[in-house]
């Protein structure tokens, strides 16, 4: 059989093991199939090598995006953005989520029935490795990363390390000596980076900051305020914390003015994000310039989607280094 050509369903049937009436049922009314039967047969086609049918692989202008914490704010404001930006095309976001498993390949492996929904894909702090960027382009799949990267795709990313550092160069600007840190676990690339290149600058200042100083919780607002609460009961207070993202700066906020700590004469302080929760406390933060990175990833992938061949999947990284916005918190 000529392999260019869209093979019918009787010969999917005969290649791939399930009868024809099991594969047209699949293809044009896919509810009527238990979601193991479905799961298998998609697994069998993406095994089989035999181009899409046009009934698996129609349009249904939809984009998906991968997010591993739904109640996270910094993914909050990642959703809104897309969701504005996508309001005046024809797409639609569907929001994929990953949980703990953040291997994109291995999900979509275990997950097949949702390649039928989605046109093109956003993949959003997650792995992908070359053998995922193989298997979505092989499904027609085009993809663009946002916080994350992969050989051969198009990625968008914030320089955590430099951020971090512009940070803590504002802080020693403005006088702040003693300077506790509050990271989050468990703990990854992003969190290191901000945590390495926060501490880096005070180190080159001859300001290294103490270990019992950089203290890690859950990634939240209740995580910022237990780890204040553990900074604030030390024998020696900090002038300044700086936050690794808003949420627990909000957090931090919360436990200092419950307990009489004034913010910024007592404590200063600092987060990274910017999400609206940084805005509505007045918390100085790093700017992260969502809603740009955004412009960026929905233009190229619905270019890739809309224009046909003038848009090539491209290897390409952009890094945006977050910049200092200025509140009541410092």
């Amino acid at each position: 059989m000529d392999t260019q050509k869209i093979p019918t369903i009787r010969e999917i049937a005969q290649i791939i093991g399930y009868s024809p009436s099991t594969i047209s049922r699949f293809m044009n009314h896919p509810e009527l199939l238990q979601e193991d039967t479905r799961n298998e047969l998609m697994k069998r086609m993406l095994a089989s090598n035999l181009p899409m049918p046009k009934t698996l692989s129609k349009k249904n202008y939809v984009i998906g995006l991968t997010i591993s914490d739904p109640a996270s704010l910094f993914t909050s404001a990642v959703i809104s953005a897309i969701e504005k930006k996508l309001f005046k095309t024809q797409y639609q976001l569907l929001l994929i989520t990953l949980g703990e498993r953040k291997n994109v390949y291995r999900y979509f492996n275990e997950h097949p029935d949702i390649l039928k929904k989605i046109d093109g894909l956003i993949v959003s702090t997650a792995v992908l490795n070359e053998q995922g960027s193989s298997f979505f382009s092989k499904m027609g799949i085009p993809l663009v990363l946002l916080h994350t990267r992969c050989k051969g795709e198009f990625s968008i990313l914030t320089n955590n390390f430099a951020g971090a550092q512009e940070g803590a160069r504002y802080l020693l600007d403005k006088g702040y000596k003693e300077v506790a840190v509050v990271a989050w676990e468990p703990s990854d690339e992003h969190i290191q980076d901000r945590l390495v290149g926060f501490c880096s600058a005070f180190e080159a200042a001859k300001l290294p900051i103490p270990r019992h100083w950089i203290v890690s919780a859950p990634l939240s607002s209740d995580g910022g305020y237990e780890a204040t609460q553990t900074l604030m009961e030390g024998s020696h207070r900090p002038k300044a914390i700086f936050y690794g993202c808003d949420a627990m700066a909000a957090g931090g906020c919360r436990y200092l003015r419950e307990h009489g700590i004034k913010v910024p004469e007592d404590v200063g302080v600092l987060g990274f994000d910017n999400v609206p929760i940084a805005q509505l406390m007045g918390i100085t933060t790093l700017n992260q310039f969502v809603e740009s990175k955004i412009d960026m990833v929905v233009e190229y992938l619905i270019g890739r989607l809309e224009v046909s061949g003038a848009q090539e999947r491209k290897e390409d990284t952009i890094s945006i280094t977050p910049q200092i916005i200025e509140r009541a918190s410092l």
